[in-house]
Parts: structure tokens; C-alpha cells; sequence
């Protein structure tokens, strides 16, 4: 009895990546009107110098059917290994490239696009945050690199009933008094410099702390 049951376990384990059928996809039935449409792609900063992914050309075939009622968001890790390095590194033009190629996926989007950071952002620091920051906005537009400032949570309207809470999971597991340049936004020297960082961040985005 024991055998049996070890060789039909056995036989149902499988190591073997499973994909989707691409020329067969889903559809779901609905007499609904769809209100909006979100698009959702993480971990898409590892271009080779000069080259776009795969990934990102196929996201960019959908994003270029999509309406107007729409927003994409980059889930961070959006430069790999290390976000953006000062302008003397090395790695600075590739990480520039990196973030670019993202970028250029949207160019006949027509919705909303948001890039949060991930960890590998978060490696250069706040100051690598920034410059990520800016490159984005400067391509963009306000409030398309958030939450801002690494403040860690915002929150932005889609429309009259749909409000899309960002919270930058980082900067919560950070410790804020080892790394005071972190809260440096909040001007608060002394106490516990997180907790009190959270406090000016919910009074900033409307979004109340538990």
C-alpha cells in the first residue's frame, strides 16, 4: 500500500516549466462594460547595451491597443543590478539604457503610466532613486515615478471610483535610523526617524497609517 501510494506521488511531480498556449487564450465572457484596464510588468530592466527583450516587445504590441482608459505600471527592478550610478560609473550609460528601453515600449500607449521601485533601484540609494526619477518624469511627466521622493506610499486617482494605493515595500523593510538620508524629506533628527517619516507620508498622501 505504502509503495503504491510513493509511486503515484512520485509520478505526479514534474520539474518542467509550464507556458501558456499563446495561440489559444482565454476569454471571458461578460455583458460589462470594461472601465479600465491595467497593464502590469516587473523586473524589465536587464536589456543588453544597444538591444531591447523580448518582453518588452510583446508588451509593447498590447500597450499599442490600448485605449485611452488604461495604465501601466513598471513593478520595479527596473535597472539591474543596481538602479542608476552617479554619472562617472562605469555601468551609468547602460543603466540609462536600461531604464530607456522601458520607456520606449510606451510610445504609442495612450494611458497612464506609473514606475515604482523595486530593490535593485533602491541600491544606489536614495540618490540613485532620484536620478531614476527624473529620467522618468523628464520623459513622461509629473507623477509618473512614485511613490515620490521614496516616501515609501501615494496614491493616485484613475477615476471617480477607482483610487490605486503604491506602496514601496523597501522602504518600509529599510531601517530609517541606520539610514537617516532616507527620511531626509521628513526633517526629523531625532526619535524613532521611520515612524515619524510614516506620519509625514500619510499626512502628504491622505493614506492613514495602522
Amino acid at each position: 500500500m505504502y509503495l503504491t501510494i510513493a509511486v503515484i506521488v512520485s509520478g505526479c511531480a514534474s520539474y518542467k516549466a509550464k507556458y501558456a498556449d499563446k495561440t489559444s487564450p482565454r476569454t471571458i465572457q461578460t455583458n460589462k462594460e470594461l472601465v479600465h484596464s491595467f497593464y502590469l510588468i516587473g523586473d524589465a530592466g536587464n536589456a543588453e547595451m544597444g538591444q531591447t527583450t523580448p518582453t518588452l516587445k510583446y508588451f509593447q504590441e498590447k500597450l499599442a491597443k490600448a485605449t485611452k482608459n488604461a495604465t501601466t505600471i513598471f513593478l520595479g527592478d527596473n535597472i539591474y543590478p543596481y538602479g542608476i550610478p552617479s554619472k562617472k560609473h562605469k555601468d551609468r550609460a547602460l543603466a540609462k539604457h536600461r531604464l530607456q528601453t522601458q520607456i520606449d515600449a510606451l510610445q504609442d500607449f495612450k494611458g497612464k503610466t506609473i514606475f515604482i521601485p523595486g530593490n535593485h533601484d533602491w541600491y544606489n540609494g536614495v540618490d540613485g532613486l532620484k536620478r531614476q526619477e527624473k529620467m522618468v518624469e523628464k520623459a513622461l511627466g509629473k507623477n509618473s515615478f512614485l511613490p515620490e521622493g521614496g516616501c515609501g506610499l501615494d496614491k493616485v486617482k484613475i477615476n471617480d471610483d477607482l483610487t490605486l494605493i503604491l506602496i514601496d515595500s523597501r522602504w518600509f523593510i529599510l531601517n530609517g535610523v541606520k539610514k537617516p538620508k532616507l527620511n531626509e524629506n521628513a526633517i526629523l533628527k531625532t526619535g524613532n526617524v521611520l515612524i515619524k517619516s510614516y506620519l509625514v507620508c500619510s499626512k502628504k498622501t491622505g493614506i492613514k497609517m495602522l
